[in-house]
């Protein structure tokens, strides 16, 4: 496998607010290319266990290689949302964690081999195939899924899983030439896209491209990424010893408010219609930095893709108060 260049996003934050305690149990929901578990068990004990979950096989592949020597980490090929059932998980929590976890960690972006290969056709970047599959083992791929919409059905999920106000014309646009069999490609969706948002434009006055969205929505729609995200948070917390930490990384206000609302609500925080709780809320968290960490300014000019990364983090309370 070639390799990718990685610059994990948030590392140092990550690490000075997740470190992982003296014989401390640590499970990464989004392992990526292993760039944050790497940080991590840099600075733990020999006697630490780390699992880290992803559903790319490619991205486990250079995890492995990268990891794969070190006796403390284990991999297990999984999304977050299907993990908690599986009984190599549990098998593996009865094994090494039966107390809980120590630390939670997820990163819910796009990894930079996702990005850099073309094959996966994630970016708008480098010209490749539609596909914008996770897991490329199963499930539609991005060109099967705009097969199968309407202008209508493929505006909603513009708008609501990229927040694009212009996704009436664009949605038009890309319809329009898959119609004519010209809709092949990366670059034949971001052209489509440019129908409506010049990019030129949006150059001049230096805002993101205007394919920015679109691509986002519909790698969203393709892998149902906010399908169970809350439940995932929920399922991780009640796996959580106390004491134990949870943090997420998320780079769009769709998963923030969902990592946010979701702390909230399981920290006691009533956050619904009126100026109380109709009933006291039960206490499983405090939060840490209620507001989440961005990144600083050296990362920020260093490492581009960090720009839009929150990292929001809790604190499992030991007993429900």
């Amino acid at each position: 496998m070639a390799a990718v260049a990685h610059v994990p996003v948030m590392l140092q934050e990550v690490l000075e607010n997740l470190a992982i305690p003296k014989c401390g149990r640590a499970l990464d929901l989004t392992l990526g290319l292993g760039g944050h578990a790497e940080g991590l068990l840099a600075g733990a004990d020999s006697d630490v266990r780390y699992l880290g979950v992803d559903r790319d096989c490619e991205a486990r592949a250079a995890a492995h290689e990268r990891l794969g020597a070190d006796e403390r980490f284990s991999i297990l090929a999984s999304s977050y949302e299907e993990l908690w059932g599986r009984a190599d998980f549990l098998k593996w929590m009865a094994s090494y964690s039966p107390e809980g976890l120590d630390i939670i960690f997820a990163d819910l972006g796009v990894s930079s081999l996702q990005l850099k290969t073309p094959s996966r056709g994630f970016s708008f970047g480098v010209d490749g195939p539609l596909d914008m599959r996770m897991d490329t083992a199963q499930g539609m791929t991005a060109l099967d899924w705009l097969g199968k919409q309407n202008e209508a059905s493929l505006a909603d999920a513009l708008f609501r899983f990229g927040e694009e106000r212009a996704s009436k014309p664009i949605s038009k646009s890309i319809l329009n030439t898959l119609e004519h069999g010209k809709l092949r490609s990366t670059f034949d969706l971001a052209n489509s896209i440019y129908k409506v948002l010049p990019r030129e434009a949006a150059r001049r006055k230096k805002q993101i491209d205007p394919a920015t969205r679109t691509f986002q929505a519909i790698r969203i729609a393709v892998n149902n990424e906010l399908v169970g995200l809350e439940r995932t948070i929920e399922n991780a917390v009640s796996a959580l010893r106390p004491y134990g930490r949870i943090g997420f990384i998320s780079f769009h206000s769709l998963e923030d408010r969902i990592v946010k609302q979701t702390f909230r609500r399981l920290a006691g925080i009533y956050d619904g219609p009126g100026r109380e709780s109709p009933k006291p809320l039960p206490r499983y968290l405090k939060l840490v930095f209620p507001g989440g960490i961005k990144p600083g300014d050296a990362e920020l000019d260093s490492n581009p893709p960090s720009r839009s990364a929150r990292l929001r983090l809790a604190q499992r309370v030991p007993f429900i108060a």
